[in-house]
């Protein structure tokens, strides 16, 4: 957890500093506000701590300039102001807490991690990877009810793996993570830290791959590392387990020959990215693709074998000269998923397509490379244009639209998302004017033609008016450069629905049946569901999901929807938790009635699966742009 303290009292923040690096958080000190807001913009915190008083930028006008640009990490103020007036001038401009000094350090420590916890909706109040515990209320870590003796360095790296257990980190986002600003360690530092924190676990009795490389990318809790010590129970898991042993087995005794195919089609990659290949060069490469994607699917490396297809077609392409830069992304990525264990093959039908991003990008920018090559890293498929005439005619803008298109949603071959680049260059970002009418023409006639297309716009122009031009020709996410490519995959997440994959949605309806329903139309869209048809283990089952969304039904026997409500809303820790009532009540004055209590959304039974989903994940979206 890293916190951000701003105070230009020397003995107080060392003090604070101190107590808080006890309590294993990183601390980044500064002495002004616009120090402070420079720190603010460019690194991620998960607390800010600021004094009122402060020189150039006092802590109201911060507080309040951070909460203007959409920041939602919590904000304590810590000053000697103790006026009423001034409590509540702090807590409109924006701060989750106010704490008046002189004040008691242990008050204070519990304020700060009562706030850590309200944001933390996401995480559950133990952290956990099969039989590895880590409490961040005790700050313990224990594998099978023994503690594991950790450094403060050591802790901090733990619990972000076990946090954010599906992010691959690498050194510098360690380092922004779990190192201050005050400290100058080296890559090398958060090498000497893992190779530690791995001794240690696999002292303990963990796996000792818990903590696995990703080659080219960074670090990463292994799937499946500890889930795949326990015993399986019935004769099906048993066979399937023994399978899924020789499958191993076989796979390890191969491995090599893939890897040394794999060193072959890198260096042809690297080939193309200086000259074009040759005939017989892009022969071999084709072959090697082929033979690649064989060998991983018939090991169950999924991700392998979509990479190792995605090649091969791009090696068929007549404009593979152009998309050197792509390939050679999607070759380094397939290397890193060659570590990846064998699994067990599901059905095709079981396994959902990829979103699939379009690019435009006709600069060929290598900061849209970098994006590319984060997508890619995540699951997306991509492609790129480097011309409006390829763009136009991959969305098949020049063409009518047959029968069989008009009556669909979207024809099959359509992406996802299309993200269009209007910045020119990383040193002057604007464009030649008729390029830019050109760009700006191609938005209008992606959104007439496919209007259920999402279209995100990357502009170095992004002031109201522009804004609303964009808007109007069809844009679906205006996004301001220079903007970090991270934060680029999140807006394509969201707007694709890939980023709501994990989020955890409980339905509360006495009718068991209508539950099975409702979760049947919501499967689509991947979210984790948790029924529950009896009100009156709300409470416990509530606690122990932690959702981030629950729908209601109002008449339930014992305790009804709104009583529900009421207590999810009298709790300082759900008071923005979002809530849908789902009902039969139509009427106007039960509906007013949800709303005053809280509600988010008011939903009349029947509704249409996708109608429920919409409304849903949006809400989700939109919550969390809500500071706790």
């Amino acid at each position: 957890m890293r916190v951000l303290l701003i105070d230009d009292d020397d003995a107080l923040a060392t003090l604070l500093s101190g107590h808080l690096s006890a309590q294993h958080y990183v601390v980044d000190r500064v002495a002004d506000g616009e120090t402070g807001w420079a720190y603010a913009s460019t690194f991620e915190y998960d607390l800010i701590v600021l004094d009122w008083m402060l020189p150039k930028l006092n802590g109201i006008q911060l507080c309040q300039r951070l909460r203007a640009q959409g920041y939602s990490v919590p904000i304590l103020l810590l000053t000697a102001k103790d006026d009423q007036t001034d409590k509540i001038k702090g807590l409109e401009a924006g701060a989750d807490d106010y704490v008046v000094k002189p004040c008691d350090i242990g008050e204070l420590l519990a304020r700060i991690r009562v706030l850590l916890r309200r944001s933390l909706t996401e995480a559950t109040p133990v952290l956990t990877w099969g039989d590895l515990c880590l409490d961040p209320i005790s700050c313990e870590v224990t594998y099978r009810g023994q503690l594991v003796a950790l450094t403060a360095k050591e802790y901090s790296l733990l619990e972000l793996f076990l946090r954010y257990s599906h992010q691959v980190f690498n050194a510098k986002a360690l380092l922004d993570r779990v190192w201050s600003s005050e400290e100058f360690p080296s890559e090398s530092t958060v090498r000497s830290h893992i190779r530690g924190l791995r001794h240690k676990l696999k002292a303990a009795g963990t796996p000792s791959d818990l903590i696995e490389t990703v080659h080219g990318l960074g670090y990463r809790l292994k799937t499946g590392a500890l889930a795949s010590q326990r015993e399986p129970t019935s004769p099906a898991q048993r066979d399937r387990h023994r399978y899924l042993e020789g499958l191993t087995q076989a796979w390890n005794a191969h491995k090599g020959e893939s890897v040394e195919r794999w060193n072959t089609l890198l260096h042809i990659a690297r080939t193309l990215k200086e000259q074009s290949l040759s005939e017989q060069q892009q022969a071999q490469a084709k072959h090697i693709a082929h033979s690649l994607a064989s060998t991983l699917g018939t090991f169950g490396l999924a991700e392998g074998y979509r990479l190792a297809r995605r090649i091969e077609e791009l090696l068929q392409s007549e404009t593979l000269s152009a998309q050197a830069s792509q390939f050679l992304t999607l070759v380094t990525t397939l290397g890193h998923a060659l570590d990846d264990p064998p699994k067990l093959i599901s059905p095709p039908d079981d396994t959902p397509r990829p979103p699939a991003v379009f690019v435009v990008d006709v600069n060929e920018m290598p900061y849209i490379e970098q994006i590319m090559a984060l997508a890619i890293a995540q699951g997306f498929e991509t492609t790129v244009a480097a011309s409006i005439g390829k763009a136009s005619q991959r969305l098949a803008l020049d063409s009518a639209p047959s029968a069989s298109e008009a009556e669909a949603d979207s024809p099959n071959d359509l992406p996802d998302l299309v993200l269009i680049n209007l910045v020119a260059d990383e040193t002057d970002s604007i464009l030649d004017e008729p390029i830019l009418q050109m760009l700006l023409q191609f938005i209008t006639q992606v959104s007439q033609r496919w209007p259920q297309l999402p279209v995100l716009v990357i502009t170095p122009q992004a002031d109201f008016g522009n804004r609303l031009d964009l808007t109007r020709r069809g844009g679906t996410m205006v996004l301001e450069y220079p903007v970090v490519p991270s934060e680029v995959l999140e807006a394509i997440s969201q707007a694709t629905h890939l980023g709501s994959h994990l989020r955890k949605i409980m339905i509360v309806d006495d009718d068991a049946h209508y539950l099975k329903q409702v979760m049947q139309l919501l499967q689509p869209w991947n979210l984790e569901i948790t029924p529950l048809a009896n009100p009156q283990r709300f409470w416990s089952l509530f606690n122990q999901v932690l959702p981030d969304l629950v729908i209601l039904d109002i008449e339930m026997p014992h305790i009804n929807g709104f009583e529900l409500c009421k207590v999810l809303r009298g709790h300082p820790q759900w008071q923005y938790l979002p809530i849908v009532f789902l009902s039969v009540h139509a009427d106007r004055s039960t509906q007013e009635r949800a709303f005053e209590l809280g509600a988010d959304d008011y939903i009349t039974k029947p509704i249409q699966g996708k109608d429920l989903a919409v409304r849903v994940l949006n809400r989700l979206k939109r919550s969390r742009q809500v500071a706790l």
